[in-house]
């Protein structure tokens, strides 16, 4: 049995012919275009995605909070880290009366709550490396009714405070930032 012959095409009548360098260039920056483009868009999209806002459990969000303080420096009188604070409470919002309560203190103990914003302004506007406003952000992001708490320590410490950047992480714990402090 015999085959026909089949002829094969020249080569400029392929589907694409690249005649000169610059269409080439053209062609291989389309192709990254397009390329760069489909990640970039991909990683946005799951950067929101509902499921992973959803998925976002105590620890991982506590863990978050460390990344982002790490390093990060509270200054007063006595520089202090700033570390993760968490506390399994259930609470619909943050008072003063709560908080102590969630800290085991005495109702007598002297506590003064402050604005977050204002809080973290301070932090921000004196910060170059914008890791004050990241956690800040993080904080934002994930907690409802955000405050910040001054809570004295007991005589013979009375120019030392705790400071507490907190808010309620899924209705069921008080999570934020915990820093240590001397007043002047």
């Amino acid at each position: 049995m015999k085959f026909p012959r089949l002829e094969a095409l020249p080569v400029r009548q392929t589907v694409c012919s690249v005649d000169t360098p610059a269409a080439f260039t053209i062609l291989v920056l389309a192709i990254l275009v397009v390329m760069f483009t489909g990640t970039a868009c991909h990683a946005n999209t799951s950067l929101f995605s509902p499921t992973e806002i959803e998925s976002l459990t105590l620890p991982k969000f506590v863990g978050g909070i460390v990344t982002r303080s790490a390093d990060l420096v509270y200054i007063s009188e006595q520089d202090s880290e700033v570390v993760a604070f968490y506390r399994k409470a259930p609470a619909k919002t943050i008072t003063s009366a709560v908080f102590l309560a969630i800290l085991r203190r005495s109702e007598e103990t002297e506590i003064v709550q402050q604005s977050f914003s204002t809080f973290f302004q301070i932090r921000t506007n004196n910060d170059p490396t914008g890791r004050w406003r990241i956690l800040q952000k993080y904080l934002e992001a994930n907690l409802t009714d955000v405050t910040i708490f001054r809570v004295s320590r007991d005589a013979p410490y009375g120019a030392q405070y705790d400071l507490y950047a907190v808010g309620i992480f899924n209705g069921d714990s008080v999570v934020g930032v915990q820093m240590y402090g001397v007043a002047t």
